[in-house]
């Protein structure tokens, strides 16, 4: 009996390019920045990034990642932060429905509420302030002034409640990371990952938000947990070893271009001014460290941060609530003409463009 031979059908299989996202802090300005960038990015390249493999966000990054992860639409994000209604007739994701019934600046208005008990007035760590004592090159700079500083008066419960509007409890599906510092031990925790202790989201968000000295640490499993950018404001090479195609990094609290300041300038502003520069400046250095650590592994890196023109818009108190809407405007501005211009950009939407399309 003869076999019949059937032709043999070979299929070319996409593979989908495994992209990573880290989002930086910097307050609420710092929000309205990456919604505006990462609307650029969907509107270029046709990626959404609530779809990444891993998502990293840091303080005002965390509250960022964790919406676009529980699957908030990035270009309803920029429209919610710039007082837009969506477009009419579309049909609006449940979650996007919750956040319309409480605007923009209900949430902002009510960021500072007291917690109602006396903090620790000192040495908020001084665990922290021991390990920068024996540890100083490998320590941060920040983490000692944390240390020294005594607890915030105010609570991250409204951040929190931003979060439990979405996911009243439990964790997101997709891959997501809310960076922290434990500060009784001064070390680094990314809740989401394995070695950390399990939280929901919420807190979790709430934890990485907590500036020193302005809120109080938040309270996980018996230990004290604060603003992740603490020790770094983009937290960038905690992929290195993930093995990705792509890691799209924003960041809004560095730049390569600068601040101009113009006008009459008083001590006490011109002193807030070098401040602001020489942070900017060690934020930077990190940030050029742990973009090297990614890549030295072999991971691509698009590293988005504010230009001249976002800075024009961009205040130096970055809880000026009332800038977001000018401040994402122009980061979509700015993203999209980047894109779509600067030539060592173009393989990284190559891989961004891949993604979308699989």
């Amino acid at each position: 009996m003869a076999c019949k031979l059937l032709p043999l059908r070979i299929e070319m299989v996409k593979k989908t390019p495994r992209i990573g996202l880290v989002l930086g802090g910097g307050g609420v300005i710092g929000n309205a920045y990456l919604t505006g960038v990462l609307e650029g990015i969907r509107r270029v390249s046709g990626w959404d990034p609530g779809t990444a493999s891993v998502t990293v966000g840091t303080s005002a990054g965390s509250v960022s990642g964790a919406l676009s992860t529980l699957g908030m639409p990035c270009d309803l994000m920029y429209r919610y932060v710039c007082h837009e209604e969506p477009p009419p007739g579309k049909d609006l994701p449940e979650i996007a429905s919750r956040f319309r019934e409480r605007p923009d600046n209900e949430w902002t208005d009510r960021l500072y509420r007291p917690t109602g008990v006396v903090p620790r007035p000192l040495l908020s760590s001084p665990s922290s302030v021991l390990q920068a004592l024996m540890n100083p090159w490998q320590t941060s700079v920040d983490l000692f002034v944390a240390g020294l500083l005594g607890e915030g008066f105010l609570s991250t419960r409204t951040i929190g409640e931003i979060i439990e509007a979405v996911q009243p409890g439990g964790w997101p599906q997709r891959e997501f990371w809310a960076v922290t510092v434990d500060l009784d031990a001064g070390r680094r925790v990314a809740f989401g990952r394995n070695d950390a202790p399990p939280t929901d989201v919420a807190r979790a968000v709430r934890a990485s938000c907590a500036i020193p000295a302005v809120f109080a640490p938040v309270r996980i499993r018996g230990r004290r947990y604060a603003d992740g950018g603490v020790l770094s404001v983009s937290n960038l090479d905690l992929l290195a070893d993930e093995n990705l195609d792509l890691v799209v990094c924003v960041n809004p609290m560095s730049s390569l271009e600068g601040r101009s300041y113009e006008g009459p300038v008083d001590r006490i502003t011109a002193a807030i001014h070098e401040l602001e520069r020489r942070s900017w400046l060690r934020f930077g250095r990190r940030l050029g460290w742990e973009r090297r650590q990614v890549e030295d592994a072999g991971t691509p890196v698009l590293l988005i941060q504010p230009t001249e023109a976002d800075l024009e818009v961009i205040p130096v108190n970055l809880m000026r609530a009332e800038e977001r809407p000018a401040v994402a405007e122009r980061a979509l501005e700015t993203t999209i003409a980047g894109l779509e211009s600067r030539r060592e950009w173009m393989p990284s939407l190559r891989v961004l463009r891949a993604a979308a399309d699989v």
